[in-house]
């Protein structure tokens, strides 16, 4: 067995790594062993340094292993042992005894202290990966985990989303038979209207014309309800949908302001109904509506965008249930289906107008829900087409 030359200070540095080290001569001897490789593997320096590698480590006569650190000798370039592979190839334990996870680099060295009489020197670099490797592997446990509940997941989806389908058009045929049925139903009231001249017979007539309309009104509510949450929510130029909202809405003597230049609203793609809900009603309600507008203003909050008008207002009392189902003079749906459109993406709304000078509904539109585009933005004061 070849000892070493007196003790030189050609590798003390590497005696300061905290990762284990030692150099290999050509004929596979140890010349240097640092303290991380005595604490790994128990084996002591003076023990360790003149000794055959082999002999320590019989995990290394793999035949494949030792042909490439001979190529080094040789002149070859460096080598490195996965630790994907050849995880203990130097068996080092851990504190409870299992082996650490090894990753080895064999790299040949240079300059005057990268050889002595036997040849050229090897490094040998053993980097702990063992926490990595843990680390890694819990990774593609959870991922495997994430992409078997993602694929039952996208199934469930598919299958949610074919039914969905075939209920959407078994209730869209439905309400068209309805829709023709009451059709029918609603020529015949108008025949018994003119058949029928008993003043009490005639108001029976005219509630049944009544609960026709209210039924028409429902078969639509559910057709639009049923829209809500179809599509995934988008960007709306607010000035283009809101015009296209009212353009069926132009009466003359009656003035639209829209204050809304350079906004985008993050919405359900419905967002066109809620302003058409609104206008409607101004019409519907307002008794003598002659201005209706929209404007915005930034706040802390959000986007605050309001729709108002001069028309009579909403009393007091009535604020309470404005947007419950069922509540309204008309058929109780619009203002309720209007809400529920605007949550989708967490806009809410509450109507602030003052009873007797027109309505005031305010929509609050949460941040990251709005953007601003190349136009400025007017930051005024909501528009109160009542004091004009």
């Amino acid at each position: 067995m070849i000892r070493p030359t007196p003790v030189d200070t050609t590798f003390s540095l590497l005696d300061l790594l905290p990762t284990g080290v030692f150099v290999l001569r050509a004929d596979f001897t140890i010349r240097f062993w640092n303290s991380c490789m005595v604490t790994w593997t128990g084996i002591s320096t003076g023990q360790a340094e003149g000794a055959h590698i082999l002999e320590l480590f019989p995990s290394l006569k793999n035949p494949a292993v030792l042909s490439r650190i001979s190529q080094i000798f040789d002149g070859g370039p460096a080598v490195i042992f996965s630790p994907l592979f050849h995880p203990h190839l130097i068996p080092c334990a851990t504190m409870d005894g299992t082996l650490r996870v090894l990753k080895i680099s064999c790299i040949p060295m240079t300059g005057i202290s990268a050889r002595d009489d036997s040849g050229i020197l090897v490094l040998v670099v053993i980097d702990d990966v063992t926490d990595l490797t843990h680390l890694v592997n819990a990774y593609r446990e959870k991922k495997g985990v994430a992409e078997r509940q993602l694929e039952e997941l996208t199934k469930a989806q598919d299958a949610l989303c074919k039914a969905n389908n075939k209920l959407s058009v078994l209730a869209s045929i439905t309400r068209h038979d309805i829709l023709n049925q009451l059709m029918g139903l609603r020529a015949y009231l108008e025949l018994s209207k003119e058949d029928v001249k008993d003043p009490v017979v005639q108001e029976y007539i005219k509630k049944e014309e009544q609960a026709a309309e209210a039924i028409e009104w429902q078969i639509k509510f559910a057709r639009n309800y049923q829209d809500i949450g179809m599509q995934a929510p988008k960007w709306h130029v607010l000035s283009e949908t809101i015009n296209a909202a009212i353009r069926d809405f132009q009466v003359p003597g009656v003035e639209v302001t829209v204050a809304v230049d350079g906004v985008e609203v993050f919405a359900e793609p419905l967002l066109e109904k809620v302003f058409v809900t609104l206008v409607e009603n101004s019409f519907r309600h307002g008794d003598h509506v002659t201005r209706m507008g929209f404007s915005v203003k930034e706040t802390a909050d959000g986007l605050l965008l309001t729709y108002c008008d001069n028309g009579v207002g909403i009393t007091l009392e009535d604020k309470k249930n404005l947007f419950k189902k069922g509540f309204g003079k008309h058929t109780g749906l619009g203002l309720f289906l209007l809400k529920e459109i605007l949550s989708i993406t967490d806009i809410t709304i509450t109507e602030a107008g003052e009873p007797g000078k027109g309505v005031r509904f305010v929509m609050t539109v949460p941040k990251g829900a709005y953007r601003f585009g190349t136009t400025d933005v007017p930051q005024t004061d909501e528009l109160h087409p009542g004091n004009h």
